[in-house]
């Protein structure tokens, strides 16, 4: 029975996925964009859009590229702000960690890494994800794979930038406040942001995170919408009569898991056959990327073709002429980045969707087990896995802030929201953004909101954070605060 009902939902996947990739090459035929080619003009204005993310021997806005090379051979690409800006004499500064999502790299992070404020006390360190932008292709994207590769990085980041040396504990002779670490996570940086919360919280001091689900939290609310709509089924069908009233509140029951479906039929496409998924990345002159970069611009804001070159730059990565630039330390792309150069890799990004990196098992190596061990500073107390042992499957165990665009249209907040007081710990808050959508890192006020919001994060969490939120965004509210 449960084979077949694997298979049966299997086979709906592969419909809804079909379907919605049917409505793609409607909805690019119609606006004209399915047979279209790039003029001239924008194939220059991208050219130098990737020239500017991407040359490694031109440095973006005051920024460093590097490479991080892993235990395995894999090479992570990174950008990171000079750690010698008003460094005060003997004290490390904070480490912040970007992580990026679907379909980005490094530079949605880049408004953020530009701000004064927090470069000031502050080493910002923003990475692309295994198989984007610079970064080197994973053999596999399951969890396991993924979340090594990123853990091992922020270890090699924390180790780099001394947050772990001896001497940056306060004590007589050292008046420096030992520095914090703190990983803000979009999109895929949020999933997985909020896995290491829940399994690697030793990792930073805050995470911060927005507009993707929390793993055990969105299963939870799927198996309540579910169980609860099929009990209500189930009686209506015994009794059809006396119980039609059920029907109608099965389907109000159901409708966050709806919206949900609504919203993620790109998933589905991006589970489909291979070759069909190719299509729907490169149909129409990438039509569905160039989508989401028009979602990602807001209504309100004007999406001009320099900024449709710059979104596409960071989406696709660096070009043939990027690939052949070095560092000042002679360091270049693997050889994996240049081979995706001419195609953007965008079978390579969705394999996140397809691998089990949302929810499947992370089994740590010893090293990584023994490594976190290592930086246990006292956030969660010694044997202090009894202060856990009563909460729900999946619930992080790090300080955590969510901050939330309500406009999302990737993400039912019914789905991801929904209950997730009991999945935060302690010193843990959601701020909601009423005005802003997806994504926050470079929608205006919602930016706005979220350079406060790390910024509170570094400078130690003085304050409300409320009250230093809703300076730059009026109408934001906490409506969770623990």
């Amino acid at each position: 029975m449960s084979t077949m009902l694997r298979l049966a939902g299997r086979a709906a996947s592969l419909i809804y996925g079909f379907i919605t990739l049917l409505s793609f090459i409607y909805f690019a035929f119609r606006d004209g964009s399915l047979f279209k080619r790039s003029t001239k003009k924008e194939k220059d204005e991208l050219a130098l859009a990737q020239d500017r993310l991407w040359n490694l021997s031109e440095p973006p806005n005051g920024l460093t590229h590097a490479f991080c090379i892993l235990a395995k051979g894999t090479r992570l690409h990174y950008v990171r702000s000079d750690p010698s800006e008003e460094t005060p004499s003997g004290a490390h500064k904070n480490l912040i960690v970007f992580l990026h999502g679907f379909p980005d790299s490094w530079a949605l992070w880049r408004y953020l890494l530009s701000s004064p404020a927090l470069r000031r006390n502050n080493v910002l360190v923003a990475v692309d994800l295994p198989g984007y932008g610079g970064s080197d292709s994973l053999q596999n994207y399951g969890a396991t794979d993924v979340l090594e590769a990123v853990t091992e990085f922020i270890l090699k980041m924390r180790r780099q930038y001394g947050i772990d040396l001896d001497n940056d504990v306060p004590s007589m002779g050292n008046t420096h406040k030992k520095p914090r670490v703190i990983i803000v996570g979009h999109d895929w940086g949020c999933i997985i942001g909020s896995r290491l919360a829940a399994d690697a919280p030793q990792l930073a001091d805050r995470f911060i995170l927005g507009n993707a689900p929390i793993p055990g939290l969105t299963v939870t609310n799927v198996n309540r919408i579910t169980s609860s709509s099929s009990k209500m089924l189930t009686t209506f069908a015994h009794r059809p009569l006396s119980s039609r009233s059920l029907v109608r509140k099965a389907v109000f029951t159901l409708s966050p898991l709806l919206a949900q479906l609504k919203k993620s039929g790109y998933a589905f496409v991006f589970n489909l056959p291979m070759p069909l998924v190719s299509l729907a990345g490169s149909m129409g002159n990438f039509w569905f990327l160039r989508m989401c970069h028009q979602l990602a611009a807001g209504k309100d804001h004007p999406f001009h073709s320099k900024d449709a070159a710059e979104a596409m730059a960071s989406s696709n990565g660096p070009g043939a002429y990027e690939c052949r630039s070095l560092t000042e330390t002679g360091e270049g792309y693997p050889k994996s980045v240049r081979n995706r150069s001419s195609s953007g890799g965008f079978t390579e990004k969705i394999r996140y969707y397809r691998e089990g990196l949302f929810s499947d098992p992370w089994v740590k190596t010893l090293e990584t087990i023994a490594a976190l061990h290592e930086i246990e500073d006292g956030r969660i107390l010694s044997g202090g896995a009894a202060l856990f042992e009563n909460e729900p499957k999946g619930s992080l165990k790090a300080k955590t802030t969510i901050v939330w665009g309500l406009l999302d249209s990737a993400v039912d907040q019914r789905i991801a929201l929904q209950g997730i007081a009991e999945y935060l710990p302690r010193d843990s808050q959601v701020v909601v953004l009423p005005r802003t959508g997806h994504w926050t890192p470079i929608q205006g006020a919602g930016r706005a909101a979220l350079e406060k919001t790390v910024e509170w994060a570094a400078d130690g969490e003085k304050g409300n954070l409320g009250q230093v939120v809703i300076q730059v965004y009026e109408g934001a509210r906490i409506t969770v605060e623990k």
